[in-house]
């Protein structure tokens, strides 16, 4: 009985009045303590880690109805931490929980800096995943469930209306590409940088791609590949084309410096959180 907690002892803790920790358990139900024989709360560590969790959102100016709902949808601890978010995610994953997968998001992208959840959290997240799934520890099914939604919260960003404070950005997969993502993820923090984005996604062609972003007299065009045949058909789509005004960025898991050189191209790596400013001086170079 050591590790738990009466209720004074949890107010004590966290810095809670005991009729606020009564409230919330009883209207929102984030609180769930075990009864002693003689009907006494008894709180746990989680619990502790739940109610700070709690009191951290509402200091952040969060309502406590949404505060409480994004706690209680996994029924899970509060986290804050990416590392621990990364994990949390996998477990939900393995286990088939689309229920905790929605709350561990909500509190990826509430509580953290979107750069933090995108680098920190999805990133590590889905290539755990993708490992799993190639080494047939996971199934495809779970793999998409977390894909999935990932995909959505990400298209719910790029979304986000924004001006166009530092130009206009066109954002497309290769030919035949359909891994999009990182790309995606790339997306989403132009756009959060105050870009304009045009985000065409998988399975562009080249020469389409250039065009566009000609109409709309973008800054920079970005192009992925993950595979040799999508790279193959950049090159394929960049031979013979009108130089664009553009500036043109290639990158992606099957592309190289050299293959960036080699077309004329900027070569962006996998790093996230240097991308944004490595291209808005690129841009405006």
């Amino acid at each position: 009985m050591a590790n738990l907690f009466n209720i004074a002892a949890l107010a004590r803790r966290t810095g809670v009045a005991p009729d606020t920790l009564r409230k919330w358990e009883q209207r929102y139900g984030v609180l769930r303590p075990r009864r002693t024989a003689g009907g006494q709360r008894r709180y746990t560590q989680s619990d502790v880690a739940r109610v700070e969790w709690l009191r951290d959102r509402l200091r952040d100016g969060w309502r406590i109805g949404e505060a409480a709902r994004v706690l209680c949808v996994g029924a899970g601890p509060a986290l804050d931490d990416p590392a621990a978010l990364v994990d949390a995610l996998l477990e939900a994953t393995r286990s088939s929980m689309p229920d905790a997968l929605e709350s561990l998001l909500d509190q990826a992208f509430a509580v953290l800096p979107l750069e933090t959840a995108l680098v920190d959290v999805l990133s590590p997240a889905l290539r755990r995943v993708g490992d799993e799934w190639h080494a047939g520890t996971m199934s495809v099914a779970q793999e998409h469930a977390l894909t999935a939604k990932v995909r959505s919260r990400l298209d719910l960003l790029l979304g986000d209306a924004r001006g166009e404070v530092r130009g206009i950005s066109v954002l497309a997969c290769a030919p035949g590409e359909q891994h999009d993502l990182g790309l995606l993820m790339l997306a989403v923090l132009l756009r959060a940088d105050g870009w304009r984005v045009e985000y065409l996604g998988q399975d562009t062609p080249v020469a389409e791609a250039l065009r566009f972003a000609e109409r709309v007299r973008a800054a920079m065009l970005c192009l992925s590949s993950a595979r040799e045949p999508s790279l193959a058909a950049i090159r394929t789509g960049l031979a013979g084309a009108d130089p664009s005004e553009a500036a043109l960025v290639v990158g992606g898991a099957a592309v190289r410096p050299e293959d960036a050189e080699a077309l004329g191209a900027t070569y962006r790596d996998g790093d996230l959180a240097r991308a944004v400013p490595r291209l808005r001086r690129l841009a405006h170079a």
